[in-house]
């Protein structure tokens, strides 16, 4: 994963943050200025050294005459969490995130002579924005987009954003782009959208397991769970084994109308299913030479993954479906701090919302229990913010400059806020959590393009078996699999008028 080499010690990370408005601005001939009032107007260069022998490549300094570089942008979440708040700020002296931002912002702004700003929206309206705008041949009043997985590949496959492999200013090579996750969703070759240290949300989302230490110690489990993450024999089965020893609720009621008493014995929702089979080391499709996808989630391999998770499901009750509502991200975290749950499975970004209840639970941070033992850790993205730029964007050229300068400048700036205060200080407890979320971030996998269409409902079907407790899955494969074929042919018909081939 693209961080995990640059997360410094915490007090060195909280030393470069005291001392960004000290520093000397590289960029701009090395002058030094001093600073009082920290704004976005005031802040110099950071330097852009990862180590004193491991200097980042320089861009081109390019005079941009002071325009915007204005950015569609998911509205920032209700409920005050850190996602979607990493390319504009309105508050410059709160947040040590907030810093971050405005101070990286202003080392690109003052290099190049830009002004950076954000237009927010919500998620899912963003790409019918571009599309709006690209069907009208307008130029939009935003310069780049940013929105999640399954609305940027969306968007990508209509022709609608730029291939980065065609910027002057985009280059693979460097460090502050996540090379992984930009990989995992080439459209035949083709990047039309980008992550890096300009975006930590993908960081936030893969799957992963909390411990409710009270609970475990109320039923005398062994604090073991590092030891067993670090032996991989973190497995399913273990995890199933420790789930069902405290169950004491009655699922077949509403979790809200629990007694007192009762406890699950593991929080999940149907993603579950849908980690467990990534966790199995195999998406849903594979890419030939050309990019084009092949399928490859064969009745023979899904079975038995699917008898596995409905084992871990139903089997001695362990797990309790908290669904897929609107509200469920709450329910299981009141429960969870409630000490009403031994385990939750969800994404990483729980950790914000768990510990900043009053009611905090004291808790363990675990990857996503290995499918088999001795097998390798797969942390699954749930979803993950990327950025991408419209095709009919003005000097878009100059734009992926300005983005891969502040990817570039967040290595010194965001990445050490997000990465060394946020999780490693705030949202967890101990140092072993520290360790685990190294793990979990390097094992990093995004689902593939054939989750994010779903071709077929096959992933759909697959989590819907798997929480009514039935392995009738091959009738419906049998049913649709000429369904998914005929997906497939149309999409690459797609990318061939794409790519003139």
């Amino acid at each position: 994963m693209k961080r995990i080499s640059k997360i410094l010690p915490v007090i060195l990370a909280m030393i470069l943050l005291l001392s960004i408005t000290l520093s000397s601005c590289s960029l701009l001939g090395g002058k030094e200025e001093t600073q009082e009032d920290t704004t976005p107007s005031d802040v110099v260069e950071s330097g852009n050294t990862e180590s004193e022998t491991e200097p980042f490549p320089e861009l081109e300094i390019v005079d941009l005459g002071g325009r915007t570089i204005n950015v569609l942008w998911p509205e920032l979440h209700g409920d005050g969490h850190y996602v979607h708040n990493e390319i504009a700020v309105t508050e410059t002296k709160g947040d040590v995130i907030d810093m971050a931002v405005a101070t990286r912002n202003a080392i690109v702004e003052r290099a190049y002579n830009v002004k950076i700003t954000a237009e927010t929206d919500f998620i899912s309206t963003i790409p019918k924005r571009v599309r709006t705008d690209t069907n009208a041949g307008a130029i939009p009043g935003y310069d780049a987009v940013v929105s999640t997985i399954k609305f940027m590949t969306t968007i990508a496959l209509e022709s609608l954003l730029t291939d980065f492999n065609d910027l002057t200013y985009y280059d693979e090579s460097h460090p502050w782009w996540n090379h992984e996750l930009m990989q995992d969703f080439s459209i035949a070759d083709a990047r039309y959208f980008a992550t890096g240290d300009i975006i930590y949300s993908d960081d936030f989302y893969p799957y992963c397991t909390y411990v409710n230490m009270t609970v475990s110690d109320q039923n005398g489990l062994e604090d073991d769970y590092y030891q067993m993450v670090t032996d991989k024999t973190w497995t399913l089965e273990e995890f199933h084994n420790r789930a069902k020893v405290g169950v004491t609720a009655d699922y077949n009621k509403d979790c809200n109308e629990w007694e007192d008493y009762e406890i699950a014995g593991a929080l999940v929702n149907e993603n579950f299913a849908r980690a467990t089979y990534y966790s199995a080391g195999k998406g849903m499709v594979s890419f030939d030479d050309n990019g084009y996808p092949v399928w490859q989630m064969t009745e023979q391999y899904a079975f038995p993954i699917l008898g596995k998770v409905i084992h871990l499901v139903h089997d001695n009750k362990a797990c309790y479906n908290v669904g897929q509502w609107d509200d469920h991200a709450i329910r299981e975290i009141n429960l969870f701090n409630g000490n009403k749950g031994l385990f939750l499975v969800e994404e990483l970004i729980i950790s914000e919302r768990i510990t900043k209840s009053q009611n905090a639970a004291e808790f363990k941070i675990l990857p996503f229990p290995l499918y088999e033992e001795d097998g390798e850790y797969i942390s699954v993205l749930n979803d993950a913010a990327l950025i991408g730029i419209p095709i009919n964007t003005e000097e878009i050229d100059e734009v992926g400059l300005v983005l891969s300068a502040m990817s570039r400048e967040s290595v010194s700036t965001l990445t050490p806020a997000f990465f060394e205060t946020v999780l490693a200080q705030r949202y967890t407890q101990d140092v072993d959590s520290v360790k685990a979320l190294e793990i979990i971030l390097s094992s990093t996998v995004a689902i593939d393009v054939a989750t994010v269409q779903d071709w077929g409902k096959f992933m759909a079907q697959f989590k819907k078996l798997a929480f009514e407790g039935t392995t009738e899955f091959s009738s419906y494969y049998n049913a649709h699999i000429g369904e998914v074929n005929s997906e497939i042919a149309t999409y690459k018909e797609l990318l061939d008028a794409l790519h003139g081939r």
